[in-house]
């Protein structure tokens, strides 16, 4: 397996596997725009980094970058810019800004093919929006943070804080996690800065804009975890993961490992701040003496409205110490299989993350070694063991990222 010609042979059997059963298509139905992980965009992503690292490898008579090319010449670019909702509108889910939003995941890889700043400077021209409301909001919360202490009473009253208030209450916080939110944002910049090195002096200033926002003050966020998740997925499948997650608040692609993972790949200085130092200590905490993290508690059905808090529809990841149990405020629905985790909110994400991490922690490499030694341990006894039900073939939920 180690044979260089056998690890090609395999990439070239599994290309011309793909060509010929998903090949590129001259339009695309809205519904089949679901962002980089599961549409054609995350295919002219593979081929293009085939292209990189199997340079003269052929598939079908051509190389892997024209293939790249044709994957994502037909995915439509959005000709507006990405809508946040309004003051007076009630978003339940707010707006996709991860990796399952084709709106941005397109024009990051065309960018990423092509390496022209001509679509780099779109992909930014579509992402707008969120940048100039990030802009405002962490222009909000440092005027907060500087104004004085004394008589804080007045200043609540009649000060200029209102201006601040308005801001937090008026639209939900932006999704952070990878696949929704803010983090898959960092991901595709770090994505083009990567791809296309002359773009650096273009996105480095939307990095430092989304980091500054992540570790502000605002609440990491996930769709995913909303009450309401389950009962828009019906509604909302192209915009939503490819089935109703957990409410994971730790895992890679919906909760704070995730968040953690993008901002200190994308500005490996920031590992320094104390505060997300201070949330990975407390994942490790998290870790069960079995290798395995408590698994998250099963999607509830959705809640009547009279039940809902009126502010949000969102279920924010706590900035408090983190602890592994949450007491659940509304009694426990009928207990349901557990959904399975793998990459998506599993041990195996959480791996993955841990050794990219690695590297930049030093004070915390024995306890990452640790925790990742324990978490295989657990994994390979799930593997072999025969009474575990049988995974379906699936990098996100199966048996695929365990191999990985």
């Amino acid at each position: 397996m180690d044979d260089p010609s056998t690890q090609t042979t395999l990439v070239l059997t599994h290309l011309s596997k793909t060509l010929s059963l998903s090949p590129p298509q001259s339009t695309h139905p809205p519904a089949t725009l679901t962002g980089l992980p599961t549409s054609h965009t995350g295919t002219a992503y593979l081929f293009l980094s085939v292209s990189a690292h199997h340079p003269r490898l052929q598939i079908h008579s051509y190389p892997a970058i024209h293939w790249a090319r044709a994957y994502i010449s037909n995915i439509p670019t959005p000709s507006a810019p990405i809508s946040l909702p309004s003051t007076q509108e009630t978003s339940r889910e707010g707006p996709v800004i991860g990796l399952l939003s084709d709106a941005l995941a397109g024009p990051a890889v065309r960018a990423c093919v092509t390496k022209d700043l001509l679509h780099v400077r779109k992909f930014l021209a579509i992402l707008s929006p969120v940048l100039e409301h990030i802009i405002s909001s962490n222009a909000n919360a440092n005027s907060f943070s500087s104004a004085p202490t004394t008589n804080s009473s007045a200043m609540d009253l009649d000060g200029p804080e209102p201006t601040r208030t308005t801001t937090t209450t008026t639209m939900q916080p932006l999704p952070s996690c990878l696949l929704h939110g803010l983090a898959g944002t960092l991901y595709l910049l770090r994505l083009i800065r990567h791809w296309v090195p002359s773009s650096a002096p273009l996105v480095c200033g939307a990095i430092v804009h989304v980091s500054e926002y992540l570790l502000g003050p605002h609440p990491w966020t996930c769709p995913s975890r909303s009450p309401a998740s389950s009962e828009s997925h019906s509604h909302s499948h192209s915009h939503s993961s490819p089935r109703p997650s957990p409410e994971d608040t730790r895992g890679t692609t919906h909760g704070d490992l995730g968040i953690i993972t993008q901002l200190v790949l994308t500005s490996p200085p920031l590992a320094a701040s104390p505060a997300l130092k201070y949330r990975l200590a407390g994942l490790l905490d998290l870790q069960l003496p079995n290798g395995d993290w408590p698994a998250p508690p099963p999607t509830s059905p959705p809640t009547s409205p009279n039940s809902q808090h009126p502010q949000s529809g969102i279920q924010q990841s706590s900035n408090a110490p983190l602890t592994p149990d949450q007491t659940p405020t509304q009694p426990e629905p009928p207990a349901s299989p557990q959904p399975p985790r793998a990459f998506a909110s599993g041990p195996q994400g959480l791996v993955l993350s841990l050794l990219s991490l690695r590297p930049f922690f030093p004070t915390l490499h024995h306890r990452i070694d640790d925790a990742v030694e324990r978490a295989r341990e657990f994994l390979w006894a799930r593997a072999v063991d025969s009474e575990v039900p049988t995974e379906e073939v699936n990098l996100f939920y199966g048996s695929l990222s365990t191999a990985l």
